[in-house]
């Protein structure tokens, strides 16, 4: 990352060895080579400047399980069909119970009997990835192979593999070879079923008689854990169990394709960037640490988390397609690994837009062998520097949040307040913790790093009884090995009569 703040005019070629043959590298890649190298998962990572024309890829053509990134295909040929006069974007479709599929998505909680237009089923295809609406959508196109045949004869590799029903129902049949012949409504409504959704009230009359011996099946404890590490493993390393085919240079050209208004009208192409930019899944993700728009689609699954999507720099826009397939550890770190990703490719292409101290602080790591000026280059690396995030309400103790010293951050003690408004959060024990969490995440953020750089911890407890809580909660967010040390002490009061207060010490890994 020492690179950081070049542009891509100025950007330095790092050239490695490889046997006989020697690869040019860029400072980008090489940056974003590191951090996929530290995510606990399988990634892939495409990035292309439309503006420059500069592209960055890291494993960009291996083959990964969309999950619902392949309903930007879908939406693409939706609206192709609707310039060609085969689909009318004004039809209103009633959505009936055999119609509603479980997952993510608005529909399955409206009554029976919504009438959408197929314009307001591509939206929340999109927007809240609703699967009843990508179920009625595929049919739309003219079904799975029908939208793999216009995908060959476009020039893409990638396909749909299966309905998300399909691929749930081969799940369900390796508990019991029963349910490999289900419909979709059966299928549907077993899911419900096995995760203890009221929904599934709406299917109870579906599973009488010998169908009623089906919930004992998906119910069954042990069943439970095994559909879950079932789904883990095979969604990830079976394609069989795999939404759809994809890799991060294909999906990033039909990406492309929509921001140059390519691949449809210019009119149309506007309605799916906007369609984008309205996503309501993933703001941890490539939005998390940016202030400028992203439209952008998530493919999620228990342990996927993907996102691609277009950033409006003020340089121009950005296309990136980042695939992170079999997470391990914390899900939720993985999403703002993500969305580090996207701020240091916009801060590349767009130095501007990071905050002051970041932009110090990438100036001051990229070295004398960059262009940043004698200034920068002659200021001492182990000088300390205030880490103060932007929209942290400064406290009226006398102390700042962090401060970092060459590669160690030091963090003040923090209690459960909202950095916003400087209120203590209400709730006890675990909403201030969760808090605190919170909090120091946002520290750590802003010195460019991560829970997994925390190499000490001390914790005061105002009451000991809260011991066994605090460990649980604790290791939610410390997953990464080796875990820091730490010190828990119990203490007779805390400012604000807080329940806990943590203090920590980072020192950067990469």
């Amino acid at each position: 990352m020492v690179l950081l703040a070049l542009s891509p005019v100025e950007e330095m070629s790092v050239w490695i060895a490889r046997g006989d043959a020697q690869t040019a590298k860029t400072g980008l890649t090489l940056a974003l080579e590191a951090e996929l190298d530290r995510f606990p998962a399988t990634t892939s990572l495409y990035v292309k400047d439309l503006k420059t024309g500069v592209e960055t890829a890291v494993r960009a053509d291996q083959s990964f399980n969309s999950q619902s990134v392949i309903k930007i295909p879908i939406m693409v040929r939706a609206f192709q069909l609707a310039e060609e006069g085969k689909l009318n974007l004004d039809e209103r479709v009633t959505l009936r119970r055999a119609d509603l599929r479980d997952g993510t998505g608005v529909f399955q909680y409206a009554d029976l009997g919504l009438a959408p237009t197929v314009r307001d089923l591509i939206l929340q295809m999109i927007i809240t990835s609703d699967n009843t609406a990508t179920d009625q959508m595929t049919t739309r196109v003219g079904g799975v192979d029908a939208l793999n045949a216009w995908l060959e004869r476009s020039g893409y590799t990638m396909r749909m593999l299966n309905r998300g029903h399909e691929y749930r129902r081969k799940l369900l049949a390796r508990l019991d070879p029963r349910l490999a012949g289900i419909t979709a409504e059966e299928t549907t409504g077993l899911q419900y079923a096995l995760s203890d959704n009221p929904v599934f009230d709406l299917y109870r009359p579906l599973f009488t008689g010998e169908r009623a011996a089906w919930l004992d099946v998906v119910r069954s404890p042990v069943n439970r854990r095994t559909q879950t590490a079932n789904q883990l493993k095979l969604m990830v390393e079976d394609r069989n169990y795999w939404l759809g085919d994809i890799n991060a240079r294909e999906i990033g050209r039909m990406l492309e394709g929509i921001e140059r208004e390519t691949i449809a009208s210019p009119a149309n192409c506007r309605t799916m960037r906007t369609f984008l930019q309205r996503q309501l899944a993933g703001s941890r993700r490539l939005p998390h640490f940016v202030d400028v728009p992203v439209a952008h689609k998530t493919g999620d699954s228990g342990n996927i988390a993907n996102d691609v999507g277009i950033i409006y720099a003020r340089s121009g826009p950005i296309v990136i397609a980042v695939l992170v397939n079999g997470v391990r550890g914390s899900y939720g770190e993985a999403e703002d690994r993500i969305g580090r990703i996207a701020q240091l490719v916009v801060s590349h292409f767009d130095p501007s837009t990071l905050p002051a101290p970041q932009a110090e602080l990438a100036s001051l790591r990229a070295g004398p062998s960059t262009s940043l000026g004698a200034g920068a280059a002659a200021q001492s690396p182990d000088r300390k520097r205030v880490i103060q995030p932007s929209g942290y309400k400064p406290t009226l103790s006398p102390l700042s949040p962090g401060s970092l010293v060459g590669d160690t951050l030091y963090l003040s003690g923090s209690t459960g307040g909202d950095p916003a408004t400087g209120q203590l959060i209400t709730g006890g024990f675990e909403p201030e913790m969760r808090q605190i969490m919170s909090n120091v995440q946002t520290v750590l953020a802003a010195a460019d790093m991560t829970l997994s750089d925390v190499v000490s911890v001390t914790a005061y407890l105002a009451e000991m009884s809260d011991f066994a809580r605090f460990n649980k909660i604790y290791t939610e967010y410390f997953t990464s090995t080796p875990l820091p040390t730490r010190s828990t002490v119990a203490v007779t009061a805390l400012a604000r009569g807080a329940r806990l207060e943590l203090t920590m010490t980072a020192v950067r890994s990469r």
